[in-house]
């Protein structure tokens, strides 16, 4: 089955958030085929939308978490802390914790030895600027940023674990890769998990997803689902997604 991850950003509050969980658990009612869906509100809104969640098919992510396991962090949260409040998975270094916080590859490496500690499922965000694709470069950074972070995890043959392709130069500009494009590094970040012995690992694509062009991602048989962000955070919207990635199974 292929994978839904939607990630609500800080857009809704613990009210909304759980509305929304409600409405997507409605919608999933006498679905046979339910694809893989994670749903990532904000740390307010964890324990509340894991109630709602409870034993359902709809799995619960996190956002982010801090790179230590506890400390003096004010403001942050350990992987612990997400695992005791119901989560199951969590995202590792989005874009925005690039750009905003000023995460590096190696503070992502070090969250994701802590998610596979603590049994997370790991959503790991790899992507290139303009500039980079540009220049024809964006095969060796992609590489360098996979050789990186897994280097720093010693990861359990069964871990779960999800990367998510995301283009900087596709995120919140209006432009939209080729089906091509996103192929060409679907494939080499394959290899790359190939050399890395995590051939079950699953490739998603994470840039401006949304209910026009879901379908020609979802439906690529080297895309093993989506990361959706703003798509995600209007029930309409995210039923629709749903349905499909459910329907391409």
């Amino acid at each position: 089955m292929k994978t839904l991850v939607a990630n609500w950003k800080m857009e809704l509050g613990v009210r909304e958030s759980v509305a929304l969980a409600r409405g997507v658990l409605r919608g999933l009612r006498g679905v046979k085929e339910v694809p893989n869906v994670y749903v990532a509100p904000s740390h307010t809104a964890l324990t509340d939308v894991a109630k709602v969640l409870g034993r359902s098919r709809v799995m619960l992510a996190a956002q982010d978490m801090h790179r230590e396991a506890q400390g003096a962090y004010t403001g942050f949260v350990s992987a612990k802390q997400l695992k005791e409040v119901g989560a199951q998975a969590v995202i590792l270094g989005h874009s925005e914790r690039r750009a905003y916080a000023g995460e590096t590859d190696a503070d992502i490496g070090c969250k994701l030895a802590l998610a596979c500690e603590h049994h997370l499922d790991p959503i790991i965000c790899v992507g290139e600027p303009s500039a980079v694709r540009e220049a024809g470069e964006a095969a060796g950074y992609v590489s360098e940023q996979l050789q990186t972070i897994l280097a720093a995890a010693d990861m359990p043959k069964r871990q779960r674990l999800m990367i998510a392709y995301e283009p900087l130069w596709a995120i919140g500009t209006g432009v939209t890769p080729t089906i091509h494009d996103v192929r060409e590094v679907h494939l080499l970040i394959r290899s790359r998990l190939k050399d890395a012995g995590m051939e079950r690992a699953r490739v998603l694509y994470g840039g401006s997803v949304n209910a026009q062009n879901i379908y020609e991602f979802i439906n690529d048989d080297y895309v093993d689902g989506v990361l959706v962000g703003g798509a995600s955070v209007r029930l309409n919207s995210l039923r629709e997604l749903i349905n499909v990635v459910s329907e391409i199974g």
